[in-house]
């Protein structure tokens, strides 16, 4: 029986946790190892969920190689239990991290591919779902706000632009993140989807009869059975009212990347396992969790007081438009020329 390791590394805010939590973790012919198993941030097992949480975003060199060896053995012993396992085909992991940089304090996509390559190897298939560029920022900013920046919109385009050799407008470029993910696990093995391709303009999977047409096409790809399943919506955007509402809330209920530089950062709680099983910190509960209940305090206050007729706006400052219009063109026309087939008219 052909049996397949997988990577599904983004893009952001595409579906990521409904594949997660009931694709990858629902398929019965896969043995997925995280993200998703068992609620949305956690993993099969703590050290993976350190490894993925941790070492694969934010170690520097000196931290990663301390514990690269102990890492490769967590890999190992679910790899070697996904083989001798007759009725699994596919074995990997989900984690959209791996495709860009969110947070100033996170290592290079360069430096995530080669450890992540070092843990699976060749012949793993690397998942990657793109959505049109201006879109997908819109997007980001909009889960930037609900994980605590407080910004407007001119702001964070205003970072994008002045700060781009520092931020990840550059991992937008389609056709410079297949490059280096295709140098390491071969061209064959990238698998290449337009969510465009796979779900309305409203937002709405496309079904074929009960089939969802993203995780049929999905399970073709890495050598699954097909899959008769309803994919929920996870993670659910608020309005753009209720994201003003947000967006205020957060100056004063400061949190995850509303923090200073020099704090704990984004995504805190989901470091857990790393700090108590990997570091030995006795880290309460009350400290682990603050930022995500402040963001859930200020998501239900924003749902509740918020003014209909006031949203956050998305204009783009002509100079800015103008740039990422070109940068994303660009790009998008090398990546085509890369693939077996047509991008979505938008991307070019």
């Amino acid at each position: 029986m052909n049996k397949t390791k997988y990577i599904h590394i983004g893009m952001p805010k595409n579906l990521s946790t409904t594949l997660q939590r009931d694709f990858f973790t629902q398929h019965e012919e896969i043995l997925h190892l995280g993200v998703g198993v068992g609620s949305n941030v956690d993993y099969i097992n703590k050290e993976i969920a350190s490894a993925c949480e941790n070492h694969f975003q934010y170690s520097k060199k000196y931290a990663y190689n301390k514990v690269k060896n102990k890492i490769s053995d967590s890999f190992n012993e679910q790899f070697n239990k996904f083989y001798n396992d007759p009725n699994k085909k596919a074995c990997g992991i989900s984690l959209e991290l791996l495709s860009f940089t969110f947070t100033p304090d996170q290592i290079d996509i360069e430096d995530k591919v080669e450890r992540v390559f070092d843990v699976f190897g060749k012949g793993t298939k690397i998942i990657l779902i793109i959505r049109e560029q201006f879109k997908l920022i819109e997007s980001l900013y909009k889960e930037s706000i609900k994980i605590g920046y407080y910004g407007t919109f001119q702001e964070y385009l205003e970072y994008i632009y002045y700060s781009r050799d520092k931020n990840f407008i550059f991992d937008f470029n389609y056709d410079y993140l297949f490059d280096l993910y295709s140098s390491y696990f071969g061209k064959e093995n990238i698998i290449v989807l337009p969510i465009e391709h796979y779900r309305y303009q409203t937002g709405e999977l496309i079904y074929n009869n009960s089939n969802c047409l993203l995780t049929d096409v999905l399970s073709k790809k890495i050598g699954l059975s097909s899959f008769d399943a309803n994919m929920n919506h996870y993670n659910k955007p608020l309005s753009n009212s209720e994201l003003l509402a947000m967006r205020n809330l957060n100056k004063i209920n400061v949190h995850g990347i509303g923090n200073q530089a020099y704090s704990t950062g984004t995504n805190f709680h989901r470091l857990k396992h790393y700090f108590r099983n990997e570091l030995n910190i006795k880290i309460t509960d009350t400290k682990l969790y603050n930022d995500a209940r402040i963001k859930n305090i200020n998501i239900e206050k924003s749902q509740v007081n918020n003014d209909p007729l006031m949203e956050v706006d998305f204009y783009y400052p002509k100079r800015i438009k103008e740039y990422l219009e070109t940068l994303f063109k660009e790009s998008n026309k090398e990546f085509q020329k890369k693939l077996d087939f047509k991008l979505p008219e938008q991307y070019i």
